[in-house]
């Protein structure tokens, strides 16, 4: 609450008015109102309507202060303007702004100095940049775009501790003053690369993370998926213990004697974290997750075992288990012949190429599990490509209209796909001869060991 005759310093009309019972509201836009009668204003019989009138015009149709209170005094019979004390007002050419003119000469200095800052900070003339830009920021200490510049300058200078204090200072005036939301995101941006330049990553993911909430940048994003990808480094590097790995081994293979599958590959996992490149322990994992029928996690743990240690016979026999138990007879052949050139002696290598080679000849399967094998099978990729090789169904067709050409091509053209073809599609017939699906839905049945001698049977 101010009388008519107080002065702001934003800019507030000070009309020439002597009077101490007329109490007004004086607003920043240099509006008026008028909250209390006095006597002085009842004894002249000013009407309240009136009055009401003056202060919507006033505040809702942007009337002058000088218009309102003219038509007020106006308005006042001249016994009630002895009683109120009101002399005759100046000219309207006398009331001035005062303050407003200091103000905005202040803040074009400082947009000036600002100027001859980025001027310098272009030449990387970094002292001189922070001279003007503290400069800017006496003139006009509200914006928060000077402190933010300081420390721009600050960063480039290599002080990131300097940098960090005047980007937090800044936030401050920029949240005390309602600066713009990109101006403080920019401010704790800043704060967090200079964190990351000190190595503190946590701390500026956290500044990374603020900024982000004050307005989205990509470049922000992208810096902070950096800086989260070196502390997870970091953090890995420092729990790295080959030792501790070894213990959570053996650990795991004590729960495995014991049955309990998940306690193993819970320790397990923990050895991996430990010592990634423990071979043993991707091995050991393989074999649990095959215990509790988690074939995809058992073949990409044999694949990381052989790509640690490629001469490890133990996982090429359990990745050929894997395949079998997933239908691929002709993969898991693969790999079993693969582990056997790299260890020709080892037992379980020779037992599992032992029940490869009874599933390709279709021992102990009913009629429907061959088929299920076989459009199992057809699935894989390399087998599709197979066949949509135009020499591979040249030689298909071939083999159905003379089956006795199926030696020449064996040992001829394609031996490999045709033999990986001929084991996808193998099946043991009705009086346990092999019998191979053709191309065009025929059937050749094996009479000899071979293949000299082929049937083609109608379908």
């Amino acid at each position: 609450m101010l009388s008519t005759n107080s002065f702001t310093p934003s800019g507030v009309l000070e009309p020439n008015l002597a009077t101490t019972t007329l109490q007004t509201t004086v607003t920043l836009k240099g509006r008026i109102g008028l909250p209390g009668m006095t006597a002085g204003m009842m004894a002249g019989r000013i009407s309240w309507l009136t009055v009401f009138a003056l202060l919507l015009c006033t505040v809702f149709c942007h009337v002058p202060i000088s218009a309102s209170v003219h038509v007020l005094e106006s308005s006042i019979q001249p016994s009630a303007r002895v009683v109120l004390g009101l002399r005759n007002r100046a000219p309207a050419s006398l009331l001035r702004l005062r303050g407003a003119g200091d103000a905005d000469s202040k803040v074009q200095e400082a947009l000036a100095a600002k100027e001859l800052g980025n001027e310098a900070y272009k030449k990387k003339d970094f002292e001189e940049a922070i001279k003007q830009y503290e400069r800017a920021a006496e003139l006009d200490p509200t914006s928060m775009v000077y402190l933010n510049n300081i420390a721009a300058a600050l960063f480039g200078q290599g002080k990131y501790e300097e940098c960090i204090k005047k980007c937090q200072e800044a936030i401050e005036v920029g949240k005390q003053y309602r600066s713009d939301f990109k101006d403080i995101a920019r401010a704790h941006s800043r704060c967090g690369n200079a964190c990351a330049k000190l190595g503190r990553l946590e701390e500026a993911i956290k500044h990374y993370d603020s900024s982000l909430v004050e307005f989205k940048d990509g470049n922000v994003e992208l810096k902070r998926r950096e800086v989260i990808r070196q502390k997870d480094e970091i953090d890995k590097a420092a729990y790295l213990n080959p030792e501790k790995a070894e213990e959570h081994r053996q650990n795991g293979n004590a729960f495995f004697k014991e049955g309990k599958w998940v306690d193993a590959i819970r320790e397990y996992t923990e050895g991996l974290r430990r010592d990634p490149q423990n071979h043993l322990i991707y091995s050991n994992r393989a074999q649990t997750y095959i215990k509790v029928m988690d074939f995809g996690s058992a073949l990409k743990d044999c694949d990381k075992c052989l790509e640690l240690k490629p001469d490890f016979p133990r996982a090429y026999a359990r990745k050929a288990t894997v395949q079998m138990l997933c239908k691929q007879i002709h993969k898991a052949k693969e790999t079993v012949e693969l582990g056997l050139s790299k260890a020709p002696e080892d037992p379980e290598l020779k037992e599992v190429f032992r029940k490869v080679q009874q599933s390709i000849m279709g021992v102990g399967l009913s009629p429907e599990e061959r088929e299920e094998r076989a459009k199992e099978a057809m699935k894989d990729p390399s087998i599709q490509q197979i066949m949509s090789d135009p020499v591979m169904r040249q030689v298909l067709d071939d083999m159905q209209s003379n089956p006795t050409s199926a030696a020449k091509h064996m040992q001829v053209e394609l031996p490999n796909h045709l033999t990986m073809l001929l084991d996808v599609l193998c099946c043991t017939g009705p009086d346990g001869q092999e019998e191979h699906r053709s191309a065009g839905g025929g059937r050749c049945v094996i009479e000899g060991p071979n293949l000299n001698e082929l049937t083609l049977v109608a379908p």
